[in-house]
C-alpha cells in the first residue's frame, strides 16, 4: 500500500511542534519517556483512524523482535525491539510509522538508528513505510535533528522536506 510521506511527516511535524510548545515541558525539561508519551498523546488525533501505541512491545502475540544489520559496524544483531511510537493496524501487517525519540542529551544513537534501519525494510519483518528519528531539546524548543527513514536507510528529500517543517537551531 502507497502513502503520502509528506502527508504523515506534517502530522508528525504538528504534533512534535505542539510538544515543543508547551511551556511546562520547556521548563521543566522532563525525561525521553515523557515527551515520547506527550508526543504519543497528540500523535493519537493526528491519526485516528490509526492504532497509535506507544512502547509497543508486540507483533501479534509474540514479543517483536529483529535482526538486522547494524549500519554502524554492518555485523548482524539480533534482539527484542520495544519501539518509542508506531503508526500501525493491530493484527494486520499494515505499518505505517515508527518513531524514535532522544533527548539532545543523550548521545547513545546506534541502537534507534538499527531500529529504524531494520523496522522500514521494505522486505524486512515490519516493513514500516516511514520511520523519524527525531532529536529534540525541549528547554530551547527546537529540533536538534531529525532523520527520514525509507526502506532501510535516510531518505534525503524527504529527510530535508521534514527538517524545513520543524522548529531547528538552523
Amino acid at each position: 500500500m502507497r502513502h503520502d510521506v509528506q502527508q504523515v511527516l506534517m502530522r508528525l511535524a504538528t504534533a512534535t511542534m505542539s510538544v515543543l510548545e508547551l511551556e511546562g515541558m520547556r521548563y521543566a525539561d522532563p525525561g525521553e519517556r515523557n515527551v515520547v508519551s506527550e508526543l504519543f498523546v497528540r500523535l493519537r488525533a493526528e491519526f485516528p483512524d490509526w492504532d497509535v501505541s506507544n512502547e509497543y512491545d508486540r507483533r501479534e502475540q509474540v514479543k517483536k523482535r529483529l535482526a538486522y544489520d547494524n549500519p554502524a559496524t554492518g555485523a548482524m544483531l539480533e534482539a527484542d525491539i520495544t519501539p518509542d511510537i508506531i503508526v500501525h493496524r493491530i493484527g494486520v501487517r499494515e505499518n505505517l510509522l515508527v518513531v524514535e525519540v532522544k533527548r539532545h542529551v543523550n548521545t547513545d544513537m546506534e541502537r534507534d538508528i538499527w531500529k529504524l534501519s531494520g523496522m522500514t525494510a521494505a522486505r524486512g519483518a515490519y516493513g514500516y513505510a516511514i520511520g523519524v528519528h527525531l532529536i529534540l531539546n525541549i528547554p530551547a524548543g527546537i529540533v536538534v535533528e531529525c532523520n527520514v527513514y525509507i526502506d532501510g536507510a535516510i531518505d534525503i528529500a524527504h529527510t530535508t522536506w521534514l527538517r524545513e517543517r520543524l522548529p531547528s537551531s538552523t
